[in-house]
């Protein structure tokens, strides 16, 4: 006979058994507002407003990193400023650079990221093996084709000199930004940054995807209360750079059906869990 505590052992084994194991339940990427609770309006206007109103102190505080200046004075000549620019921000391994360069072949494609490592991998299958450890993968810049064209960069800083040489940006893509959650760090998210408003002011149609739709559509509330402020702000109304995106901010988000090509990465990785992703498009009028 089996004696108690080897009966204890079979009886618990049995039990196990009969569980499901963790591969019985999928990887959910979705974040929803189970997740993290949408902001009251107030709270989040709050924030818009005042990032409107003190943009000149956080550049004034933020002097534009030495290195980024470099790597725009180096890709500045590359640039043909006659023909559309794509600014594809957050790059990371440079696919949805690299497609976008494929799709708008008229056009310079300019992928930015501040990660050697990511933007390294600029493959379309994201395979680390095509890291190149090489002195040229460190340089600033990488010319991938003759319209291509990948920096190495702090964003809210390259946006600056964008501005300053006056670029004239026709679509500006910022596919899956890091959602930051947690509430404790909303002042990371891209609409709820102090540099919100450049994305604004540099203009050109913005295209944003996440697989969260209550990221975007806060964004697109941000871009509504930008326009609140530098309506009640500004003396002449047409230097609201919200106005031009009003349309499509109060049509808000949709949930992305077309799946045809996955732009990157994490984008390849939530479509083949069967899971939704979202896009907020802000066409200028």
């Amino acid at each position: 006979m089996l004696s108690s505590c080897r009966r204890i052992k079979v009886v618990v084994a049995f039990v196990c058994s009969l569980l499901p194991t963790s591969r019985s339940f999928p990887t959910r990427y979705t974040i929803d507002d189970s997740v993290c609770a949408p902001l009251e309006e107030a709270e989040l206007r709050k924030v818009v407003n005042r990032n409107c109103e003190s943009l000149h102190k956080f550049l004034q505080k933020k002097p534009i990193a030495t290195h980024t200046r470099a790597a725009f004075n180096q890709v500045s000549p590359l640039i043909d400023l006659s023909k559309p620019i794509v600014l594809d921000s957050g790059c990371g391994t440079a696919r949805s650079t690299i497609l976008l360069g494929d799709r708008f072949p008229d056009h310079t494609i300019v992928g930015v990221d501040r990660s050697f490592v990511r933007l390294n991998r600029n493959n379309l299958e994201g395979d680390d093996s095509f890291i190149n450890p090489s002195e040229e993968s460190q340089r600033p810049f990488q010319a991938l084709s003759s319209n291509v064209l990948l920096v190495r960069a702090e964003l809210t800083d390259f946006w600056r000199c964008c501005l300053d040489a006056e670029w004239n940006i026709e679509k500006h893509f910022i596919l899956y930004p890091n959602p930051y959650p947690k509430k404790n760090r909303l002042k990371k998210r891209f609409y709820a940054h102090p540099s919100f408003p450049l994305i604004l002011q540099l203009g050109g149609d913005i295209t944003v995807r996440s697989n969260w739709m209550g990221y975007l559509t806060e964004f697109a509330h941000s871009v509504e209360y930008a326009h609140d402020f530098y309506r009640n702000t500004l003396d002449d109304r047409a230097n609201n750079p919200a106005l031009q995106y009003m349309t499509d901010a109060l049509r808000g988000p949709v949930e992305r059906t077309d799946k045809s090509i996955a732009w990157t990465n994490f984008e390849k990785k939530y479509d083949n869990s069967d899971e939704p992703t979202y896009e907020l498009v802000l066409n200028r009028e």
